[in-house]
């Protein structure tokens, strides 16, 4: 059933000066970034509910907060995951001599991790959001609900990204927490976190909203809500909730200097989260629009350098080869001011209006090259997987499925691999214990060809895996050493 707001609840704001002026302190310190995973009331004795200045009493506030979690916490899930991973045992025996080209002897051994989170409910239908990092990876989900059934829930999709996932349990008829909007939070508001810190269920915890907008530069779409709420591991994917009773937040990460809470939380504000979760409920993924510019803040320095006027903008620093914004000829020193008739603020600012753009649609770009302002028409692509790092100048896309980065061959590094295909991918890294380490693939290699489809670019390499419908097993024809291999990559 959907939440509702009480009239106890409304009033809850105008205690806050009341409680601070009794002494109630919220204290924090900080250092290091770090995921965090009723019976009857006795009768209280007559008093009045309003001091002499008409502000609530301290049994309102207190009230207030009871309000709140009757409402929202039998949408609160206690979540047990149990991912099945691989470790690997390679043997480096003088007994067994090593054949150039092949991966030395190695024994898999199956390992079993096992970890626990928090989830909210969100539809009646079973519906839950949670965080990545607790389900993205899991083989089995099961969901303990408020009133202590266990049910089997299956990964609907996840978002590395945004660090969210949706996962379902076959049930009807669920209480499920309304998300609200955050775009309307204010820094000082009170707000709960609920979820199941350290497995102990059902916790609540109060506190205030200690920022909005807080970008902490782990990726390209930080925008968490900063909150002195404790949260702690196993808080993870559990709802941040307005007095209203109305989820602003997905409880995501603290800052911490022992590896507990310290008083500085932050959580995905609910209006990313919605747009996460209609991609993810309609598709299973999520979808960006992409122009594949690499960007930084204009400095005074930098705009007097390529003749920018302005202060606000984003300067594109570099391009990956045949994206979007390179086929219509933008170039490194290009201050970006406008995008589809919206002024540009800040490259993160772009970054958000481009992800949020419809992929194959037709933009006006306007820029400033040498002082002087033009306008280019760019049909953004789709955002390949997560940029994991940078290489010699060029963007390095990641799969994750197969566990490979992957730059771009450039006319150098063929001269200099003396490569027989002068195009490619070259793989920068390798992930331990994934499919292609598995078989064998290395750093340096060249990705040439995937099953029938050659590549010549990471933003193909990439587009070729993600198109793989239910492939066991994927051909993948490699340079080494001078020499063409083929190497099939078995996925599980």
């Amino acid at each position: 059933m959907e939440m509702k707001n009480s009239n106890t609840v409304k009033r809850a704001s105008r205690a806050l000066a009341l409680a601070l002026s009794l002494g109630f302190t919220l204290a924090a310190s900080t250092n290091a970034l770090v995921f965090g995973q009723q019976g009857p009331q006795p009768k209280m004795a007559e008093r009045s509910k309003t001091t002499t200045d008409g502000l609530a009493s301290p049994v309102e506030l207190s009230r207030a907060f009871v309000n709140v979690a009757k409402q929202v916490k039998p949408a609160v899930v206690h979540i047990n995951v149990v991912e099945k991973t691989k470790r690997q045992a390679r043997s480096e025996s003088n007994d067994f001599p090593q054949i150039p080209g092949f991966p030395p002897f190695s024994q898999i051994e199956p390992r079993v991790k096992r970890g626990t989170g928090s989830g909210v409910i969100i539809s009646a239908d079973g519906y839950i959001l949670t965080n990545n990092h607790v389900a993205g990876g899991a083989d089995e989900i099961k969901v303990k609900l408020s009133d202590g059934r266990e049910l089997k829930a299956r990964r609907i999709g996840s978002d590395p990204e945004t660090d969210l996932a949706l996962i379902k349990v076959e049930e009807n008829n669920l209480p499920f927490a309304a998300l609200g909007d955050s775009s309307k939070l204010e820094q000082g508001e009170w707000v709960i976190a609920l979820g199941s810190p350290f497995g102990l269920e059902q916790t609540m915890t109060a506190g205030i909203v200690s920022a909005t907008g807080r970008d902490l530069r782990q990726g390209a779409y930080d925008n968490y809500i900063q909150t002195d709420a404790s949260i702690n591991p196993g808080n993870s994917g559990g709802p941040l909730v307005s007095m209203s009773g109305e989820v602003i937040g997905i409880n995501t990460m603290i800052y911490t200097r022992s590896g507990g809470s310290e008083g500085i939380g932050f959580a995905v504000p609910s209006e990313l989260a919605k747009k996460v979760y209609s991609q993810l409920l309609k598709n299973g993924r999520v979808s960006r629009g992409y122009l594949g510019v690499n960007l930084q803040d204009v400095t005074p320095a930098l705009a007097k350098a390529v003749g920018y006027e302005g202060k606000e903008g984003a300067l594109v620093r570099d391009l990956a080869l045949q994206s979007p914004a390179a086929k219509a000829g933008l170039k490194s020193g290009d201050v970006i001011v406008e995008f589809d008739g919206r002024p540009v603020k800040s490259p993160k600012h772009l970054t958000e209006t481009v992800s949020d753009t419809p992929i194959g649609k037709a933009v006006p770009v306007k820029y400033v090259r040498d002082g002087r302002e033009q306008t280019a028409t760019i049909t953004l692509g789709e955002r390949p997987g997560p940029t994991v790092a940078e290489s010699k100048g060029k963007e390095e896309q990641s799969d994750g499925k197969f566990g490979i980065s992957v730059t771009t061959v450039t006319a150098e590094m063929a001269r200099e691999m003396k490569l027989k295909i002068s195009s490619g991918a070259i793989v920068e890294r390798v992930v331990l214990d994934s499919p292609a380490a598995e078989a064998g693939l290395r750093r340096n290699d060249v990705i040439h060809r995937i099953n029938r489809t050659a590549v010549t670019t990471a933003e193909e390499v990439t587009a070729a895996l993600n198109s793989l419908k239910g492939d066991k097993e994927v051909a993948i024809q490699i340079e080494r050493g001078g020499q063409l291999i083929f190497i099939t990559v078995t996925l599980e």
